[in-house]
């Protein structure tokens, strides 16, 4: 299903806001000129009944004499106003007296007949002279002496130029309307724009925290208001994220990355004890150390100890191990926890081929300064074991206990400079068989074991994993380099 664009929220606000623009303007341009048309409307009915009452007071007394002359030249003056399209004079009984100009008796013959009521009556009638369209409309009143009615007067009057009034009065009022909706929506955009410009800093702030970028801080919190808060809620969540960082960074120096990271994210407090686990533990320890340290500054000791160290700590953490501790000159290293991985055993063999290649060009180095060579026994041994924290709630360590990590540690004093020593049974799990290349070491007796325990010597992995072995040792080298450089 093809994703949908999201619109951004300033075009959203802008929209809401300029829908209630649109509508508020819309519906107050109706009012106004729905007002102004009603008004106009009454004001020309007021002034045709006005002129209607004054002809009507004006005929009475010609109409009761029968004075058809006066009441002809009375419509023929009225007709000559420019207001004034027509007059019709009829007795009580609808008959027409006199009439001039434009009467509805004339647009609609078959009305004279009857009497009828033409108050507020419009019609059209168009000129056939110059074809002008007119717009009238016919009052009536009543002509009355003392509460009698001696006639009626229809006053004809043309609205023409009126409507013409009122439309450039509604076009005026509309274009204001427009101009006014204009630059609402101008406002709504810039106030769109404007309000939606945190929120944006939001989600920038927002990104850099995924990417672990906690000291950018793309605002400076200036608003009194609740995005103020919020982005100050925010820049205490990214120095908190930061600080948090800070200390799994230092956590990591003394510990493992792993480690490290598990404890910071864990909700609950460590606690003493441990589980059983099936893992494989390395010992390395170096050669003759004690003899090799005699005379030599403290700095320059730990100096020595950190830079074979290094390698040793950059191969486990590259076979996806961890570094339990360092005990002296010796380091303990275990794989397949805290996270349970398959092929720990075979992954702390491809560790000790690391450490050796390791050491030998590091050796390399010291022979072309003159400085004597070091080298380390490794023991190999894989089984299960209790892995968890040891010690006190006061102070702690995580780390493995049982008779698997024991042996580890005799193979470990038992091999030779240079060699990896394991046992039988470590050559025979699923991860291990077939890709190592080894030679038996015979049977030893161990502190601690009752029995002799057949052990053999790790020389290298088979074919078809030593190009990848000596590719991945190219890159630790080159990378402890540069760190040291």
């Amino acid at each position: 299903m093809a994703r949908i664009r999201r619109i951004p929220i300033a075009y959203k606000l802008s929209l809401v806001i300029s829908g209630l623009i649109v509508g508020c303007i819309g519906l107050l341009t109706l009012l106004i000129v729905q007002h102004q048309h009603q008004l106009l409307q009454v004001q020309f009915d007021n002034l045709g009944n006005t002129l209607a009452s004054q002809v009507a007071r004006s005929t009475m007394e010609p109409l009761l004499a029968e004075d058809r002359l006066a009441l002809e030249v009375l419509a023929r003056n009225l007709v000559s106003d420019p207001q004034v399209e027509g007059i019709a004079i009829l007795k009580p009984d609808g008959t027409v007296v006199v009439q001039a100009g434009l009467t509805p008796m004339d647009a609609f013959p078959g009305r004279d007949e009857a009497p009828a009521n033409w108050q507020g009556f419009a019609w059209n009638y168009r000129d056939p002279r110059n074809a002008v369209r007119l717009d009238l409309v016919s009052y009536s009143q009543p002509v009355r002496v003392k509460q009698v009615v001696a006639g009626q007067v229809v006053l004809t009057l043309d609205r023409t130029s009126w409507n013409r009034a009122m439309h450039q009065a509604q076009v005026h009022i509309a274009l204001a309307g427009i101009l006014a909706l204009c630059i609402g929506l101008l406002l709504t955009f810039y106030l769109g724009r404007r309000l939606s410009r945190p929120i944006h800093d939001l989600l920038d702030l927002g990104r850099a925290i995924h990417e672990g970028e906690y000291r950018k801080q793309p605002f400076s919190i200036r608003r009194q208001d609740e995005l103020g808060d919020l982005m100050q809620t925010l820049n205490r969540f990214a120095e908190h994220l930061e600080h948090k960082d800070r200390i799994e960074e230092a956590l990591a120096r003394y510990l493992s990355p792993t480690l490290a990271r598990e404890l910071v994210k864990s909700e609950h407090r460590p606690r003493l004890g441990g589980e059983r686990v099936e893992a494989t533990v390395l010992f390395a320890d170096i050669v003759g150390f004690t003899r090799l340290s005699e005379g030599m500054d403290p700095e320059a000791v730990a100096n020595l100890l950190n830079r074979y160290f290094a390698h040793i700590a950059r191969a486990c953490q590259r076979n996806q191990g961890i570094v339990d501790k360092y005990i002296g000159d010796c380091a303990m290293l275990l794989f397949g926890v805290p996270h349970h991985r398959e092929e720990h055993a075979f992954n702390a063999v491809c560790c000790a081929l690391s450490i050796q290649a390791l050491v030998e060009r590091e050796n390399e180095v010291r022979a072309r300064a003159g400085q004597p060579p070091l080298r380390f026994r490794i023991g190999i041994n894989s089984g299960e074991m209790l892995a968890g924290n040891i010690g006190a709630m006061e102070r702690m360590e995580f780390t493995v206990l049982g008779e698997a990590v024991n042996l580890a540690s005799r193979l470990s004093s038992a091999s030779t400079p240079g060699e990896i020593l394991v046992t039988e049974a470590f050559l025979q799990r699923p991860d291990v068989r077939g890709r190592v290349v080894a030679h038996p070491h015979g049977a030893i007796r161990l502190r601690g074991f009752s029995r002799p325990v057949s052990t053999w010597i790790i020389e290298g992995l088979t074919p078809e994993y030593v190009r990848t072995l000596e590719e991945r040792t190219e890159r630790l080298w080159w990378q402890s380099l540069r760190r040291t450089a």
